[in-house]
């Protein structure tokens, strides 16, 4: 018995101190700590901050340039051309001829199937381009027939943007290209666990041989370098990085859960004489 109660309170003994290495440590006690080697700017201010993960996740409160970029957005859709193709969706309207008129989604052979026409190629064509080509067909069976053509579904191009942004995943591109501050805004912009000095741009390559730009995001939306905002063609794909901070508690955190869950459980057991 004597033996049994010396194992039981090293037992609580242990779990205690793992408790207390496992709970997160206040801010202020970051400032004293000698950052490792290696870390940028951006790295050091976090880490002397003392930034939970749950403040790392948070993303980055720039609310002006969000409302800037927005009309620079509209202003980029006016400017950039869009080439139609695959899964694209245009729609018809052809005044006073309903039946001639309606929504029509690009084939794998970049067609589409058109009333009395039969298949149109518009793939590789540009909205004005098909809209000229469908008066041409059109002025067979209608005299001077007044169309219209809308863009209804861009789905044809896409880019990728992932890493540390709020809604990392793949972007249509309502453009033949797009710009990376332009893309960042659509994926819901960088958190603060990102290394925005060093993200990377990076063009896919059939041999295998993708090119890789490295880009510092910091300087293009905080102090408007634009030489840093380059463009995006469809397949690209921005790499936003994770710190050197952000991956280190991300391998803590799963291990230092249990533990505190552990010592959480171990406060509620009651031991007479304890």
């Amino acid at each position: 018995m004597r033996f049994l109660y010396q194992f039981t309170l090293l037992l609580l003994k242990a779990v205690f101190v793992l408790n207390l290495i496992s709970t997160p440590a206040p801010a202020q006690n970051y400032v004293d700590a000698v950052p490792p080697e290696g870390l940028d700017d951006q790295e050091r201010a976090q880490m002397e901050q003392g930034m939970t993960a749950e403040e790392l996740t948070q993303p980055i409160p720039i609310e002006e340039l969000i409302l800037e970029e927005e009309q620079n957005v509209a202003i980029f859709e006016n400017l950039s051309e869009y080439t139609l193709g695959f899964q694209d969706v245009i729609e018809v309207s052809v005044l006073r001829h309903d039946e001639v008129s309606g929504q029509y989604i690009i084939n794998a052979e970049g067609d589409i199937q058109y009333e009395f026409v039969g298949d149109i190629k518009i793939a590789g064509l540009k909205k004005d381009q098909v809209k000229d080509l469908l008066v041409e067909k059109l002025s067979h069976y209608i005299i001077s027939p007044e169309v219209t053509v809308k863009i209804v579904g861009y789905n044809s191009k896409i880019l990728f943007v992932v890493g540390e942004v709020r809604s990392p995943g793949k972007i249509f591109m309502r453009g033949d290209t797009m710009t990376v501050r332009e893309a960042l805004v659509q994926a819901g912009l960088p958190l603060l666990s990102g290394k925005l000095k060093d993200a990377r741009l990076i063009t896919p390559d059939e041999t295998g041989k993708a090119k890789v730009k490295k880009i510092n995001v910091h300087k293009l939306l905080y102090e408007g370098d634009l030489r840093e905002n380059l463009v995006m063609a469809p397949g690209d794909t921005l790499y936003i990085p994770p710190t050197f901070l952000a991956k280190t508690m991300r391998v803590i955190q799963p291990v230092a859960a249990p533990i505190s869950a552990a010592g959480g459980a171990a406060r509620n057991v009651y031991m007479p004489g304890f």
